[in-house]
């Protein structure tokens, strides 16, 4: 019996025992997995860890300046102050205001009016009487109770699947208005929890009752952002100037969840003179899908999107920096951990001199009898070096201010709607016919194929018979017998004609083209990659002449042929020079960074003129009797001690006006100056003016008589 039982005892031994190695063995193999775990593993939990709680942030870089070719900056980069909401610290339990102002920015979208309550009544009303009812509205009218009606209905319908209407915390479901207004329960807002976009939104109304200030975002606003951009800074306010900063320092800094924030912005000091040329930047668009993949949040700066601005902004926009910022299991932002600070942009110079600048601004702002004085001017005003091609000025008028652009889109759209176009750039995408303008180059074209034609008379009676047309000089009475020099002089119409019929269309049309008409500029060259902007800068040139009178219009600038005011003045420039067409030049010069040095930007000559010298030398006397001959029809446009030849020209075109088409002309004029030694190149036009010799003369030669005096040409005291 003993032995039985001392056998059982020892079974029971070698099971527990057993079962004890097992258990070791487990733990052995789970102390094991354990340590792998800890050990070799570990790096690779702290990477994914890292991968989900770390986000890249771009920052944006400062950009590049653009100076005129003396220096002076046209476009400057400056700060742009900010107010910032931290929103991270804006998650405390939140107040009865803010519940109120959360509820009442909610009904303000759905009654699509403003309350009738501030801020700080809101405020006052919950610490003096914080049991009352709370009119948000009063005295609503009955479109917008019913509108409040229909919305309300709509707010507190019942969830699918229920039949219990939606309770609104604040709302009494059965009096969604009292007497004409809309009123809260106090009581039921005083509830607590945690309302990040609520604290916020209370935050921000009592900055901007300190200050004084508009609020510029709204409840969406705050929302959107929380949703979206939760670890960076909500700019709850943009460019702020120095007196408000200083008034935050006063009255704010003591809030918590606020601070100044500065990001790079542009300021153009020559404001409307040079808008349309240096252009304007904007924010900058969101991050693409692509860069999304790299980039999980984009500080916005800013980028080019006209002008200069635009063409030249991968330079000028430099290189943005990153910071990464570690994120808290809400999202919100946590930490710091590196930063790459950006890189600025490089800079431009041009060929643009300022000063000249804004006296072809000023030129263009003359009236002259017969204009509206209540309407803005509309034209152009090109003055090109004929030497080499640099663009001295480009002035486009009316004009916008870009600086106004860039801040308001309350500006923008007004712009929108304005019928005169102010950010049209007439100076080089306006397509016009050139009027008499063109009789140079058509006088170029003949005497290149037929040189004995300088000699040749012709008798202007005021019209020419073409076929059945009666053609008409713009004197009806006739010039009489004139030669070519003459012609030009008096700008007869029927020379031209009978000039055009005898040597017909491929000479006017060859010399057109070597003039540069109808072809691109490559004002802006990377516009090679925008072809509906590049056709712009062609302007029209008929391939044929479809029948006579199609020619004789041709040779007076008429009908189908149109240019910009810049392509007239690269035609006048070459005219000027001797016979080379040149691409006008903008920027002289650009560096990549402000600390590297400058890399030239050639002149280049796109062609020479194939034309005899004498023929250049007759049309270039006919221009000077234009304006210097007392029979010229420019003679307004002369100033003392200075030889200007130059050409006028009077389009006609028809318009609509009050639903009427009625007749109207652009007037044109393109010169040179000193006549023997040239320097300046203008083409000037005014659309719908007088006359070439009345709208433009006086204003070339105020023009010229600043040009002349700013570079010394001309002494001011002894004139």
């Amino acid at each position: 019996m003993a032995m039985k039982v001392r056998q059982k005892r020892e079974q029971s031994l070698v099971v527990v025992l057993a079962v004890f190695a097992v258990m070791l063995l487990g733990m052995g193999v789970l102390l094991s997995e354990l340590w792998s775990l800890q050990g070799p593993r570990q790096s690779g939990f702290e990477e994914v860890f890292l991968s989900q709680s770390v986000r890249r942030v771009r920052l944006p870089a400062v950009r590049g300046k653009i100076y005129d070719t003396n220096g002076e900056c046209l476009a400057d980069s400056v700060p742009n102050y900010c107010i910032a909401v931290f929103t991270e610290e804006m998650r405390a339990p939140r107040s009865a205001t803010a519940n109120a102002l959360e509820l009442i920015h909610e009904i303000w979208v759905r009654v699509g009016r403003k309350p009738d309550i501030s801020y700080r009544e809101v405020q006052n009303h919950f610490a003096m009487t914080p049991s009352e009812p709370l009119v948000a509205w009063k005295n609503l009218d009955q479109a917008s109770i019913a509108r409040w009606r229909a919305r309300f209905e709509e707010w507190t319908a019942p969830p699918k699947g229920s039949f219990l209407r939606r309770k609104i915390p604040g709302l009494d479901l059965g009096k969604p208005v009292v007497n004409g207004s809309i009123v809260l329960q106090a009581d039921e807002l005083r509830r607590r929890g945690t309302s990040t976009a609520a604290n916020t939104l209370e935050l921000v109304y009592e900055i901007s009752t300190r200050l004084g200030i508009p609020r510029q975002v709204s409840f969406q606003n705050i929302k959107d952002h929380i949703y979206a951009r939760r670890p960076l800074p909500l700019l709850a306010w943009k460019n702020l100037d120095e007196e408000t900063m200083a008034s935050w320092a006063d009255v704010c800094s003591n809030l918590a969840g606020t601070d100044i924030y500065c990001l790079p912005a542009r300021n153009y000091p020559a404001g409307e003179a040079l808008a349309h040329l240096v252009g304007f930047t904007l924010e900058a668009a969101a991050i693409s899908e692509e860069q999304g993949e790299r980039i999980h949040f984009d500080l916005r700066g800013i980028e080019g999107k006209k002008g200069l601005e635009g063409t030249y902004n991968d330079l000028l926009e430099g290189e943005p920096g990153f910071k990464l910022v570690q994120i808290d299991v809400a999202g919100f932002h946590h930490l710091d951990l590196q930063t790459r600070p950006p890189k600025p942009g490089g800079d431009l110079q041009l060929a643009i001199d300022a000063n000249i600048q804004q006296f072809a601004v000023d030129a263009l702002a003359m009236k002259q009898d017969g204009e509206d004085p209540n309407l803005p001017v509309r034209g152009a005003c090109v003055v090109l070096d004929p030497n080499n091609g640099d663009v001295l000025a480009m002035a486009s008028s009316p004009s916008f201010n870009p600086n106004s652009y860039m801040q308001s889109k309350a500006y923008r759209q007004a712009l929108l709607k304005d019928p005169s176009s102010r950010t049209y750039h007439r100076a080089v995408f306006g397509q016009y016919p050139p009027g008499s303008t063109f009789k140079p180059i058509v006088t170029l074209g003949v005497l290149a194929a037929s040189p004995g034609y300088a000699e040749t008379n012709h008798i202007c009676r005021g019209y020419l018979m073409v076929g059945k047309r009666k053609m008409r000089c713009w004197n009806h009475n006739g010039h009489g017998e004139i030669n070519l020099q003459q012609a030009l002089m008096h700008s007869c119409n029927v020379y031209m004609f009978k000039m055009a019929l005898n040597t017909g269309f491929e000479p006017i049309h060859d010399m057109a083209q070597q003039f540069g008409l109808g072809q691109y500029v490559g004002l802006f060259p990377n516009l090679d990659e925008v072809p509906e902007q590049k056709d712009l800068q062609y302007g029209s040139l008929p391939a044929i002449a479809l029948n006579d009178t199609d020619l004789c219009n041709m040779s007076i600038g008429q009908g189908a042929i149109t240019a910009s005011p810049l392509q007239m003045a690269m035609a006048v420039a070459a005219i000027a020079n001797g016979g080379t067409l040149y691409r006008p030049r903008l920027v002289k010069k650009w560096r990549t960074a402000p600390d590297e040095e400058y890399s030239r930007n050639p002149t280049w000559a796109i062609r020479r003129i194939d034309v005899p010298v004498v023929a250049l030398e007759l049309v270039r006397s006919g221009m000077y009797d234009v304006v210097q001959h007392e029979q010229g029809s420019a003679k307004k446009a002369r100033v003392p001690g200075i030889d200007i030849a130059g050409k006028t020209g009077s389009a006609q075109y028809r318009k609509k006006v009050d639903g009427e088409v009625v007749n109207s002309v652009h007037t044109w004029m393109i010169s040179y100056a000193p006549f023997d030694f040239p320097r300046y190149a203008v083409a000037m036009l005014v659309e719908d003016g007088n006359s070439g010799g009345n709208t433009i003369g006086p204003r070339l030669s105020a023009l010229y008589q600043n040009i002349f005096e700013y570079d010394g040409t001309l002494n001011k005291e002894k004139i």
